[in-house]
């Protein structure tokens, strides 16, 4: 989703505006003012009415904030870089630059929205017991009672169990550590999603005919949203078998530059800062020829006072040490001859080129795109 006006950051997280949310701002404010708040608050100014609709916005906002850094602030906890905070059209996005590697902290990131956002409806409904008992402005109070309600729907709806909304993704959460694959837990939470929202959709038809139009088209709106958003995740996730036929040579992790064998342990975790990832550094011989290799492992088996002195040495093994592999071999020649659900690096290499290191774990991600 396209930010298109940066507001500023919050804990390091950059805060975005989508023109959209603009429209919902007017809309709320010009209801807050015309009939909601003088509807709870009768006799008081127009002025009086339409200073509240906009604070009252203010306050929707720092609202969906608030949701979005609940967010950010778990996943950043569990080790998610949080890329921004946009607020569109039905609320916020909290932009992340990963998914996270394991249902808990799954579970955790989807959970803090809302949970953050009963937070606020009990800070709001603080407020209003404090004004409350100092005999505020009626107007005061019946926006802080709105404010405190927007909040608890906020998070009420956010944990209805609709992909990819918060309560769809703890959902995957659930399936994902029952069944231990996080793409068929995808698939069945996206599954799901559809079928909560075309419910929404019959729900707000009754609504448009026996309610309010207009809760109604916009609980039409949301719905066709979550259908659209449900039903992409859905497609993406669905078992592409063809990906056991592609040739593994585009597959393999690249390596970073070879380190002498005189290099030291701080080197090594020098090298493998500016290669995140990399399951092993190549180590040159004396002669100037990759024969050996360290595993990043080797940083945590020294102390850090001493990895400036100790030598990579110590800790290299033979290049021949590892499996070798083919870059024209397929997905499925490669598992079937180093088997799945095992610990492996295989070198990918033609006999001449090293073109990178084949990761069990990245074959079994690709195993589960297959057979999803």
């Amino acid at each position: 989703m396209k930010t298109h006006l940066r507001i500023g950051k919050l804990l390091g997280v950059p805060i975005g505006l989508n023109w959209g949310v603009l429209i919902v701002c007017v809309l709320l404010a010009f209801s807050l003012a015309t009939i909601s708040l003088p509807a709870a608050a009768p006799d008081h100014p127009s002025s009086a009415y339409w200073f509240a609709g906009v604070i009252g916005v203010i306050g929707f906002l720092v609202s969906l904030v608030g949701h979005e850094l609940g967010h950010s602030y778990i996943a950043d906890r569990n080790d998610v870089k949080v890329v921004e905070i946009t607020l569109w059209l039905f609320g916020g996005v909290a932009k992340l630059e990963g998914d996270a590697d394991n249902p808990g902290a799954e579970f955790r990131i989807a959970a803090a929205g809302p949970a953050m956002s009963f937070v606020m409806a009990g800070i709001f409904a603080g407020c209003f017991w404090f004004v409350d008992q100092l005999n505020g402005s009626r107007v005061l109070l019946s926006l802080l009672i709105w404010l405190s309600a927007i909040n608890v729907v906020l998070a009420i709806s956010n944990l209805l169990p609709a992909f990819p909304l918060d309560g769809g993704r703890m959902l995957r959460a659930i399936l994902w550590r029952r069944s231990r694959r996080k793409i068929p837990a995808t698939r069945m939470a996206a599954l799901i999603g559809q079928i909560l929202a075309l419910a929404l959709v019959a729900f707000s038809l009754a609504c448009i005919a026996w309610w309010s139009v207009w809760s109604g088209v916009w609980i039409l709106i949301l719905a066709v949203f979550l259908l659209v958003a449900a039903r992409s995740e859905w497609k993406a996730s669905a078992a592409q078998p063809e990906l056991l036929d592609r040739a593994v040579g585009g597959l393999g992790r690249k390596l970073p530059s070879p380190l002498a064998c005189t290099a030291t342990i701080a080197q090594l975790e020098q090298t493998l800062q500016r290669h995140p990832g990399a399951p092993l550094v190549p180590v040159v011989d004396s002669l100037g020829h990759v024969a050996s290799l360290v595993m990043p492992d080797a940083v945590l088996r020294v102390p850090p006072a001493q990895r400036s002195v100790v030598p990579i040495e110590s800790f290299v093994e033979p290049m021949w040490s590892l499996p070798r592999v083919h870059p024209t071999e397929s997905v499925a020649e490669v598992l079937g001859r180093l088997g799945s659900g095992q610990s492996w690096r295989a070198v990918v290499t033609d006999g001449t080129t090293v073109h990178g290191v084949l990761c069990s774990e990245d074959m079994e991600q690709v195993l589960e795109l297959a057979t999803a």
